[in-house]
């Protein structure tokens, strides 16, 4: 039998053809995008080095392996060829919560109706909230649940971009563009740039590749670099941030959502500008679907509100916009901070051998936000729990939020069975938390020693330290 030929990836730039590498093998998937069982996930592989996201999302006693086989067409040229069984047999820990959950009869979908009704019902109640709030002018209604509404709508393109919905395609796509106008500027996130319409990885899929990685994970952008709050040492110090224990709540609630609204406002016009450009800049459509989604989120988002400003007097409008995205950052801060921001995650993952498991790194680096009381939980389960089950999400990403919590229960047992972590967070311990690493983050950096010249005679105060050591160990 003829071996299979090599590729280089400039080559494979080059091909005519949607094509994606797994285990150093090359695989021709063209023909398969429509009839895969996953949907239009597949396309994420398109173009990528999608070993991890195979694995991630396919049983290792399921039929995967063998259908991806007969679209191989050769091998990454330099790279070690793995068959997906190899793979799989160096995952036994993950071959351990597959099977659990297999065991437990709990599926990655919902299996009827539920989410696309329990989406379908919470879309028709947010617009009821739109038209209380922004027409009607009830402020009270607005400031009370405007957090709410700004995590489902996130949420829910969160959602639809892992696969969610598909128990019939048609609702799903009636989600994706509805979740998508909502959340606009979101799409650059979870589906990445327009140009590539879906394919590839997005940001979010980076984060999932490497969660909680101060240099890989794309989330850790909005902690690092210059930042009004230092709440870990990859952000650089100034002097400004010894007084941040007393400034960071004020910022985080009022200063950092007043600069993002001037800046949604900059890029909107930036897009209506773009539609000025000449036709080879790019097509015309695209410009104007850019421009709609736009201002459909503009319009509606709880964090903008602009329809409220054509109806209501424009110094309430704006009082009522500032003071519900205050109380939103307040609220929301345990579910965007605490799971993807703990440095004690952190030191765990850098300790950890770098042979250890691909399910040890992501249990290491995921918490889940615990909800003790029965109406916080019904509050983010229709929130579609929101960030709140992390470590089965990222254990599973295409599963179903509906599935989270039976999920969790086979997730916990098998980490105690395996002696292995399962962090969980109270959503008050979360502000603990944050207020720690704003106050830890708060002092200078230690300066690095300079070293000493040969002949060079120490300074007082490291003579004396160096005399303490001698002393201590001594006794």
């Amino acid at each position: 039998m003829a071996s299979l030929p090599e590729f280089t990836k400039a080559e494979l730039y080059e091909k005519p053809f949607p094509w994606t590498i797994i285990g150093g093998q090359v695989y021709a998937i063209g023909s398969f995008l429509h009839s895969h069982p996953g949907g239009l996930l597949i396309r994420r592989a398109i173009g990528e080095e999608a070993t991890e996201l195979f694995l991630s999302h396919h049983s290792p006693f399921s039929v995967a392996g063998q259908t991806l086989e007969g679209f191989k067409i050769g091998t990454l040229a330099k790279h070690q060829v793995t068959s997906v069984q190899e793979l799989w047999s160096r995952r036994p820990l993950q071959r351990v919560f597959w099977r659990d959950l297999l065991d437990a009869q709990v599926p990655l979908l919902s299996q009827n109706f539920k989410a696309e009704v329990v989406a379908v019902l919470m879309l028709i109640l947010f617009f009821s909230w739109c038209y209380c709030s922004y027409v009607l002018g009830c402020w009270r209604l607005n400031i009370a649940l405007s957090w709410f509404w700004w995590r489902h709508l996130d949420a829910g393109l969160h959602a639809v971009m892992h696969g969610d919905f598909r128990t019939r395609h048609d609702i799903q796509a009636g989600l994706f563009w509805i979740y998508s106008l909502l959340s606009h500027r979101a799409m650059e996130y979870y589906y990445g740039a327009r140009e590539l319409k879906g394919n590839g990885m997005s940001k979010h899929w980076w984060h999932h590749i490497y969660p909680n990685d101060p240099g890989r994970d794309p989330d850790w952008s909005t902690m690092t670099g210059v930042a009004w709050v230092r709440r870990h040492t990859s952000a650089q110090w100034h002097p400004c941030h010894q007084w941040q224990c007393w400034y960071w709540l004020p910022v985080s609630m009022f200063l950092e959502p007043l600069f993002e609204l001037i800046q949604v406002a900059c890029a909107l016009l930036e897009a209506v500008a773009s539609l000025l450009e000449p036709p080879m800049n790019g097509p015309y459509v695209s410009r104007w679907a850019h421009v709609l989604g736009f201002l459909c989120e503009v319009l509606f988002n709880p964090g903008f509100q602009l329809v409220a400003f054509g109806v209501q007097p424009f110094w309430k409008a704006l009082g009522v916009l500032l003071l519900a995205r205050a109380t939103s950052r307040l609220l929301l801060y345990p579910f965007s901070e605490v799971q993807h921001y703990m440095p004690e995650h952190i030191l765990n993952r850098e300790a950890a051998d770098d042979s250890a498991e691909w399910v040890i790194g992501q249990l290491l680096c995921t918490a889940n936000l615990e909800f003790r009381n029965r109406w916080a939980w019904l509050m983010d389960f229709l929130m579609f729990h929101g960030d709140s089950h992390q470590i089965e999400h990222h254990l599973w990403p295409a599963m179903s939020f509906v599935q989270y919590t039976k999920a969790s229960q086979v997730v916990r047992a098998t980490c105690a069975r395996l002696r292995l972590p399962y962090y969980t967070v109270g959503y008050f311990e979360g502000y603990q938390k944050i207020c720690e690493q704003v106050k830890e983050h708060r002092k200078p950096p230690p300066r690095p020693k300079r070293p000493r010249s040969p002949g060079e005679e120490p300074s007082p105060s490291e003579s004396s330290s160096t005399r303490t050591r001698r002393r201590t160990r001594g006794s």
